[in-house]
């Protein structure tokens, strides 16, 4: 392409938006184009190597709002982000938005469509969420991350599955193999419950381990993240069982803590699937159950289907169950080396190429 573009991408909330959005930042950054980030604060925690020429901050307003007064105030912040965007994007003129879910896509996308302003929208999740369904009808492209996408209006959008993008820092660690565990040597599993770590598990995960044969519980290390105020009973909980644990609300490492592994139990949110996928890494999924549309169920299901995971809904999920499906995985070998495998062969190939091939596509006025 001739001369330098650039891309204005939207991304916040959740690791889960901010990360796609940081691997292709990465990708069209390789490719010569200038980037601009719009995220909000708590995007913004997961943006550190993010590679952006220029960061705006939004106000977050909530679009679940409860009361009168406090729909209201959303609505005035939304407006105010709507307005400040537009100005950003008559100051630098970017090529192309990219909206990835999360509140500023929605401030982004509808500036860039008052602006004239060609746009496109990636989910990452295997439901469409609320925010990309609300600009679905103008958009230039959908891009998704898994084969299945439910609750798709209707709109003259092209839609692709590019899969989704994971950060460069993953990618690194694709590919490296897995080794599992002979009968006497080290566990290492790894716990992470989305964004703010998961209560649940700080009550379920212990126990289980607890229940564990003796032979097997004692060659587990554990490395859970979980809230500050937990961590304390936590590590109570793990010495009292006799297991090594290192307890943190978040590691900034995750790429090689999920490398290191050799079982993972997580939520099933769409970054946190494609990253084990990524990896190749046996896990136990839990989907959460307050999750819009239940979306992380379908998320979930790629990686039980090809055999790489285990599924337990919110309700079934007790120490007992848990317990049983570790030490059936745990206690075979050869079958925790298949679901490493066949997590590898559920990764998707490319995606943040093929996101970026798109989009100079629309720059380059083809449809």
């Amino acid at each position: 392409m001739s001369g330098r573009k650039t891309i204005a991408l939207a991304a916040g909330g959740t690791g889960g938006h901010m990360f796609p959005a940081q691997s292709l930042a990465e990708e069209m950054r390789q490719r010569g184009w200038k980037i601009i980030l719009f995220s909000d604060e708590r995007g913004l925690r997961y943006g550190e190597g993010f590679p952006a020429d220029e960061i705006i901050k939004l106000k977050a307003a909530s679009p679940s709002a409860r009361g009168l007064s406090a729909k209201i105030s959303a609505g005035f912040i939304l407006l105010g982000s709507i307005l400040r965007t537009k100005a950003v994007l008559a100051r630098k003129k970017p090529d192309v938005v990219v909206g990835f879910g999360g509140y500023p896509s929605v401030p982004a996308t509808f500036a860039a469509r008052l602006s004239g302003i060609p746009y496109g929208l990636h989910e990452q999740n295997a439901v469409l969420g609320r925010a990309n369904r609300l600009l679905a009808g103008k958009a230039k492209f959908i891009a998704h991350g898994f084969a299945r996408l439910d609750k798709l209006p209707k709109t003259k959008a092209h839609i692709l599955e590019t899969g989704n993008p994971v950060r460069a820092a993953i990618a690194a660690k694709a590919g490296q193999g897995f080794k599992a565990p002979d009968h006497d040597a080290i566990i290492e599993i790894l716990v992470f419950g989305g964004s703010q770590g998961a209560k649940l598990f700080s009550t379920v995960i212990p126990k289980a381990i607890a229940m564990l044969p003796d032979a097997l519980r004692v060659r587990v290390k554990m490395t859970q993240q979980a809230r500050a105020e937990e961590e304390d009973d936590l590590r109570a909980a793990y010495d009292s069982a006799g297991v090594d644990c290192e307890i943190a609300p978040f590691f900034s490492d995750m790429p090689e803590r999920l490398a290191r592994a050799h079982l993972v139990i997580a939520r099933a949110g769409a970054s946190t699937v494609t990253e084990i996928a990524a990896i190749g890494r046996p896990s136990v999924l839990v989907p959460l159950g307050i999750a819009m549309d239940d979306h992380q169920t379908a998320n979930a299901e790629v990686l039980v289907k090809a055999g790489a995971a285990n599924r337990i809904g919110e309700a079934d999920f007790t120490p007992e169950k848990l317990s049983k499906i570790m030490a059936n995985i745990l206690e075979q070998p050869q079958k925790i080396a298949e679901m490493a495998m066949q997590a590898q062969k559920s990764a998707p190939r490319q995606a943040a190429a093929k996101l970026a091939d798109r989009v100079e596509q629309i720059v380059q006025g083809k449809s």
